[in-house]
């Protein structure tokens, strides 16, 4: 692909990409395989005093199709990470977040949450092919206290095997969390998004020069 077609999919790819997340958490077979945990499970009994049903509990047995999902929200300003300089002539690569889908199991008195990303790694005209990492961080928010109840940063590579772009995915570990009851969504905020500006690790040079010696002056005659 050449330089020019490159700056102008950079150009686009932060539109292109808050266009693909307007659709996104529909699905989580994409991101997130299938498993035997999404059939039914044993739940919790409801203790709760009498309300309307959307504030039940629900009795057993109970499966994932009963419980709302918290939706996946992305962090302003985390949708793309650049490296390079300013001007899109200057990006050596770009990582784009493209889909985002989540998981909630009943786990008894809990829940387990499983949260996906998935995208893609540009070249930048002023890069190269090859294989590229960058932070990926997922937050969970109790919404009662607006309290930060998890928080991680995931690794996402991805190599692009001589071409000019790559995708990767990112799937967390499942979190367990209280199980509150079925609306977990009213309950609970999921935020996924970039660490901009902290990709450290991937721009320390390679090879660090040595200081040059200065030269001793001689000693007096």
């Amino acid at each position: 692909m050449h330089a020019n077609a490159l700056g102008l999919n950079l150009r686009i790819g932060l539109v292109a990409v808050l266009t693909g997340l307007l659709g996104a958490c529909a699905t989580v077979e994409a991101i997130i395989p299938v498993s035997h945990s999404a059939q039914s499970e044993a739940g919790v009994q409801s203790h709760m005093s009498p309300g309307t049903n959307a504030d039940k509990i629900v009795v057993l047995p109970m499966s994932a199709e009963d419980l709302e999902c918290p939706v996946v929200e992305l962090q302003d300003g985390a949708a793309t990470v650049r490296v390079g300089g300013a001007e899109n002539s200057a990006v050596r690569y770009q990582f784009d977040l493209v889909d985002t889908a989540r998981e909630c199991q009943p786990r008894g008195d809990q829940f387990s949450l499983k949260v996906g990303v998935s995208g893609r790694l540009l070249i930048g005209p002023a890069g190269s092919p090859g294989a590229y990492s960058t932070n990926v961080k997922v937050i969970v928010r109790r919404e009662v206290d607006q309290k930060t109840i998890f928080e991680k940063t995931y690794r996402a590579e991805a190599n692009t095997a001589g071409g000019a772009e790559a995708p990767f995915r990112v799937v967390t570990e499942p979190i367990m969390l209280p199980f509150t009851r079925t609306k977990l969504n009213d309950d609970y905020s999921i935020f996924v998004g970039f660490e901009n500006g902290r990709n450290v690790e991937i721009e320390r040079p390679r090879h660090h020069r040595k200081p040059k010696q200065q030269a001793s002056n001689p000693a007096p005659q």
